[in-house]
């Protein structure tokens, strides 16, 4: 069962990746808008799923990782911010 999850999130991950490749081809200006379009139906589905309440702790506890990410990789000194798949 867990395979399959995982298996799951690698499929919709592909698609998504290449949905956004192909929305922002010849147009790297529209980055940041196709990310907001993919965050808000991101948050449909965890406010449809959790209700609002819910879903506000999971973008929560999601943003406060990207913090901790951030600090580690500027404690460390890396380069540039890493992918996350």
């Amino acid at each position: 069962m867990e395979n399959e999850k995982i298996s799951k999130i690698a499929e919709v991950m592909k698609k998504a990746e290449k949905l956004v490749v192909e929305e922002i081809e010849g147009k790297p200006e529209d980055q940041l808008v196709v990310a907001a379009g993919l965050m808000a139906v991101t948050r449909n589905l965890y406010v449809n799923v959790l209700g609002p309440e819910e879903a506000q702790k999971v973008f929560e506890v999601m943003l406060d990782s990207f913090i901790l990410a951030d600090e580690i990789y500027l404690e460390v000194g890396q380069q540039g911010k890493p992918t996350i798949h």
